[in-house]
């Protein structure tokens, strides 16, 4: 079985205001990862805090808030095994953020019976 990390994208200049809608929108997704879970694919996921809660460090810097402006910002994640990249791809579309004004990004993760494109060592 296979593992990928499943990220969450939404439009920094969309972001839900109504309560209401928020909370329908947060209970959807609720919905979606017991779901998963009853499947058996998903291992593990959350959302994250608001991007603005970022604190970015590179060799000699530490910045509070986002690195770089974006116009999508990662959202939220979950780790899906799964027996190949077509089952992955099944379970990524029924996500509710695509009908939500989101995106998905779907990322193959290393094991170590599979070092992945950039992960094996030249000999």
């Amino acid at each position: 079985m296979a593992r990928y990390t499943v990220f969450l994208y939404h439009p920094t200049d969309q972001w839900e205001t109504d309560p209401d809608v928020l909370s329908a929108q947060m209970a959807e997704h609720d919905a979606h990862g017991e779901e998963l879970v009853r499947e058996g694919v998903m291992l593990f996921g959350s959302p994250l805090e608001d991007h603005d809660a970022t604190t970015s460090i590179r060799a000699d810097s530490l910045v509070d808030g986002p690195f770089v402006e974006v116009n999508e910002v990662i959202v939220g994640f979950y780790v899906i095994e799964v027996p190949d990249l077509d089952a992955a791809i099944a379970v990524a579309r029924r996500n509710p953020i695509l009908h939500q004004g989101g995106g998905i990004e779907l990322r193959p993760m290393v094991s170590e019976s599979d070092p992945g494109t950039h992960g094996a060592v030249p000999e």
